[in-house]
């Protein structure tokens, strides 16, 4: 069970309705994969900071997929899985009822690179 809040200093976010424990899944999402040929003409709309940017496309995840904030000590972590057309949110931790649901945006990668809304500040 999940609910949509407004996040400190980040708009709207995902939160635990109900206890979840460390390993368990915390949503399958289906998702829309996309070329990024495919991104020509939505480039500079409203979804464009939604979508999952992968190596060979991109994906954008329904239900509350897209809506999951980022952390760099996150207390949740995700796995697309494009031949079923889902992405799968499972619990890093033990995340409490009310606490906000956040992955790290970078993967499981220690880049130091900035993301698009970190470089506008």
């Amino acid at each position: 069970m999940l609910a949509i809040k407004k996040s400190q200093g980040k708009g709207r976010g995902v939160f635990a309705a109900k206890n979840f424990r460390k390993g368990k899944v915390i949503e399958v999402a289906p998702i829309i994969v996309l070329s990024f040929e495919d991104l020509v003409d939505t480039k500079w709309n409203k979804l464009f900071d939604y979508y999952f940017w992968m190596d060979e496309y991109v994906v954008l995840a329904l239900g509350y997929g897209s809506l999951y904030n980022h952390s760099e000590n996150p207390n949740a972590s995700y796995k697309i899985d494009k031949e079923k057309e889902v992405i799968i949110f499972k619990a890093l931790r033990d995340i409490k009822k009310g606490e906000e649901i956040l992955f790290n945006y970078k993967g499981k990668e220690k880049s130091k690179t900035p993301l698009w809304f970190e470089r506008e500040k």
